[in-house]
């Protein structure tokens, strides 16, 4: 019923684009005239028309970037079905910090896993996530290659690709562009790019920039009186040497800046009797401070090409570094108005890769084309987390009398984190084609990888002192109340808190909670066959089976010793390792599909079905109640936090892709794409809320005596509930038609229309519901694309929809509220659709663009 009633909204979006009008048509239209034209790719390293490629592959083109207003790597998830990249606005992030996902499968930040999208920019790849591609400009074409990525290209990745490619430079004639847009919100793009011949035909110049500045998802805090704002800012220079038809080298530099404070969105649900309600439509937070987080990216890529004897010789390499600094608001609850606290992190990362490949570009014996190889990526970082652990009597006040203040950092556990990474990979890949005749097509490839990784993780909780009031009133000094009790020895008077009542204050050691330095190697062989029958020239069914390989990084933010009492004497509580470090993750995909065209290749229909298993699947869980152990001596006296759990988990995912292209007259033309998908755990033993620990999932409330009885640090029940937190399925819908004005001039309209089910995976509490978004353009343009001026307007429908909702209240770190004798509260952390906003857009190029 929904897949039925998406469909019919696509139809009436499509309608109220535009009405083709047949009467403009002239009479030398023929069909030949306004078929579709070849979209070439470059999916299995060499440029072919898309429909020839036995894979599914959706291609954004420049032109498509341009009119759609692509300005980041997330606007490309609504117009690409199935994927979901952070920030986006299918939700898929927010609360829950996806950075990306496709087909279902998703990739969470706090995970500390290898993406299950490899992002590429010029064939080099950019790290853990689209960091280095979240602000687009001067872009040649977008490529999402759907299913297991890594005997061609570079990492492995089990559910696809994302390939950015630049414009080159051009080496005969000057040209470039300049576009400019800003809207009511405030957001505001300017994108350029001038391209110098240095020496025609043979060394030329691009220099290309943007500046984007917006206003995030538009949360302001009730209790701080700034406005939210992203700016980001990037340069990029790319030299191409080209002396010989036969040879040609290309160098691009890339320096990207961001800057942000932003503020996390909370809503209540349901009744509250403490504060006025807030709803997720007044797009408000609670914390006193921003968010921030200020980074830079400095990436070298470096690509040379040399074609000889029917052969060709091509090398990447890159060399990228990222430094960024995040502080994060901790007092979610707003237990403390007009005081915020923070937990801050400083990260410095640097990752180099090289790649050679020998590929055929004439076939052997008429028959055969082949692609051999070498791949090598290091990626090294170093990060320092800095936080509050838990706040000690004193922190806020004399004992028994706590004021709202900024807390003492004397009176205060702070934990420092610090992370260092090492990850090596090298690997051998080769890849053989037999043409069968004219129709047919076998291909298989292999890769052999031998990855290292070390990865050394201390957690230490800095000491501190408790204060309280001296049980003698004063009579014993501080230093001897160890007479009274062996718990009061080390006491000293407090330099704080003087006179009377006289307050001691008693010392708290540091500790170690955790010192990791493990190594891991990883030797995965790699495969993928394919099999493509051309039945016409105009219709082509394959099938298609791979294997992926993943490796994930420790988690952090577990303040608790890994394993609990057993060397103490106390009750044994078993281990929590396997949460923190992981094994590798192995996947198999099957896909069968076809790719075809009709009506003279005016309309265009592709239809991939696809399976895929996980062994060992890096699965986040929601928000799990587990036991902090700090002290193994005195496990009674640990805390009941909660954490994401990255747990090493079964999975299996199905589901199925369609792409559909109609070129209804020569100036309109419709695209849609949809898929489903259904992934799931595999009934995986994963970290549960289950309060009684029967192995059932519920919403009992353990004490810490209730783990201490159970024998465990966490509770762990059997699953089958989804891995993603997105909807099953989704619509897209793209569609422009233009008339023109005079010999010089057109008229457009254009749009791009999403459609979400309902979608019972984000949260726990709640189903989202069901919406939809519209963007739409129209304006005046040349009709040589020279020029464009465009009114412009995003969320045309003005949906106002949560997307995500944390499952659990969040509560302010380090104990306040226990300390204030502040319930929980009822505030949810969510994410929520974008504002509507209208806006103009003005671009011009000029020469070779």
């Amino acid at each position: 019923m929904y897949c039925h009633r998406a469909i019919l909204l696509a139809g009436v979006a499509c309608a109220a684009l535009a009405e083709p009008s047949y009467a403009q048509d002239t009479a030398s239209e023929t069909p030949a005239a306004i078929s579709i034209n070849d979209i070439v790719v470059t999916a299995r390293r060499k440029g072919e028309s898309l429909q020839d490629v036995p894979q599914t592959v959706n291609a954004v083109a420049a032109d498509t970037i341009q009119k759609l207003r692509i300005n980041n790597a997330s606007d490309i998830a609504q117009i690409v079905p199935g994927l979901s990249i952070e920030g986006s606005s299918s939700g898929a992030s927010g609360a829950f910090g996806a950075s990306s996902g496709l087909r279902g499968v998703p990739t969470f930040l706090s995970s500390n896993a290898s993406p299950v999208v490899q992002f590429y920019l010029n064939d080099a790849p950019t790290g853990r996530g689209p960091e280095v591609t979240r602000t687009l400009f001067d872009i040649g074409q977008v490529e999402v290659l759907k299913g297991p990525q890594g005997t061609l290209r570079g990492r492995s990745a089990p559910t696809g690709a994302i390939t950015i490619t630049s414009r080159k430079p051009d080496l005969d004639q000057i040209g470039g562009f300049l576009n400019m847009s800003a809207s009511s919100r405030g957001n505001m793009n300017v994108q350029a790019a001038v391209g110098v011949p240095i020496i025609k035909d043979v060394l030329a110049l691009r220099v290309a920039g943007v500046v984007d500045q917006n206003e995030a998802n538009s949360v302001t805090s009730i209790n701080y009186r700034a406005d939210p704002l992203v700016r980001n800012e990037a340069v990029r220079a790319t030299l191409l040497f080209e002396p010989t038809p036969d040879f040609e080298a290309q160098i691009m530099y890339q320096g990207a800046w961001r800057n942000s404070r932003t503020f996390k969105q909370v809503a209540k649900f349901g009744s509250s009797t403490d504060e006025a309600p807030i709803t997720a439509s007044q797009r408000l937070g609670i914390t006193d401070r921003p968010d921030i987080e200020d980074g830079n990216t400095d990436f070298i890529v470096g690509q040379a090409e040399w074609r000889f004897g029917g052969q060709k010789l091509n090398y990447v390499g890159s060399y990228r570094r990222t430094r960024s600094n995040t502080a994060s608001t901790q007092d979610a609850a707003n237990v403390l108005p007009g005081v915020e606290y923070y937990q801050t992190a400083i990260s410095d990362a640097k990752e180099t890769s090289h790649e050679l490949r020998l590929s055929s570009e004439e076939r052997i014996f008429d028959i055969f084309d082949y692609t051999i190889g070498g791949f090598y990526d290091r990626e090294k970082s170093h990060t320092d987390v800095d936080g509050v652990a838990q706040f000690l009597t004193g922190a806020f006040g004399r004992p028994g009398a706590p004021v709202v203040q900024n807390p003492l950092d004397r009176y205060t556990l702070r934990t420092a984190i610090t992370i260092d990474p090492i990850v090596t990979e090298k690997s051998a890949f080769a890849s053989l084609t037999a043409h069968l005749g004219s129709r047919t097509e076998l291909s298989g490839g292999v890769r052999y990888i031998d990855f290292k990784r070390r990865d050394r993780v201390t957690l230490d909780l800095l000491g501190g002192f408790n204060a309280l009031n001296n049980p003698t009133r004063g009579l014993l000094p501080c230093s001897a109340l160890g007479a009274l009790s062996p718990a009061l020895t080390g006491a000293v008077a407090s330099p704080v808190y003087t006179g009377a009542p006289s307050v001691c204050d008693l010392p708290i050691a540091g500790r170690q909670l955790q010192n990791l330095d493990r190594s891991k190697t990883f030797k995965p062989l790699l495969y993928n066959v394919s099999l493509s029958h051309k039945f016409t020239p105009d219709f082509m069914a394959y099938g298609n089976v791979g294997s992926a390989f993943r490796s994930a990084g420790p988690a952090i933010g577990i303040t608790s010793a890994l394993t609990c009492c057993t060397q103490a004497g106390g009750p044994d509580l078993g281990s929590i390792e396997d949460l923190i470090f992981h094994g590798q993750e192995r996947s198999t995909t099957y896909e069968l599909g076809f790719k075809s065209s009709f009506f003279d290749r005016r309309v265009r229909l592709n239809v991939a079905l696809f399976k895929q298993k996980f062994d060992n699947f890096f699965f986040l869980t929601q928000s799990t109640r587990y036991l902090a152990v700090t002290d193994p001596n005195n496990p009674l006296a640990s805390n009941i936090n909660s954490s994401e759990f990255t747990a090493d988990a079964d999975a299996k995912v199905k589901g199925i892709d369609v792409e559909l292209g109609f070129q209804v007259t020569p100036r309109w033309n419709v695209d849609l794409g949809f898929t489903w998908s259904k992934a799931q755990l595999d009934d995986a033993l994963v970290p549960c809320n289950d309060g009684n620990f029967d192995g059932v999932v519920d919403t009992i409330v353990p004490t810490t005596q209730d783990f201490i009885d159970a024998g465990v640090m966490v509770a762990r029940c059997r699953s089958s509930e989804s891995i993603s937190r997105t909807p099953r399925w989704n619509l897209t819908v793209q569609s422009e038609y233009s008339a023109p004005l005079s010999d010089r001039t057109d008229a457009f309209i254009r749009g791009n229309f999403v459609y979400y089910p309902d979608n019972p995976n984000a949260t726990q509490i709640m189903v989202i519901d069901k919406y939809s978004l519209l963007n739409l353009f129209a304006g005046v343009r040349d009709a040589e694309n020279g020029w464009e001026i465009s009114l412009f307007a995003n969320n045309v429908l003005n949906t106002q929809q949560v997307l995500s909702v944390n499952p659990v209240a969040p509560v302010s770190a380090g104990g306040a509220a226990a300390i204030f004798g502040r319930p929980q509260t009822d505030y949810f952390q969510i994410g929520y659709t974008p504002r509507r906003e209208v806006g103009l857009l003005v671009r011009y190029a000029f020469g070779g663009r």
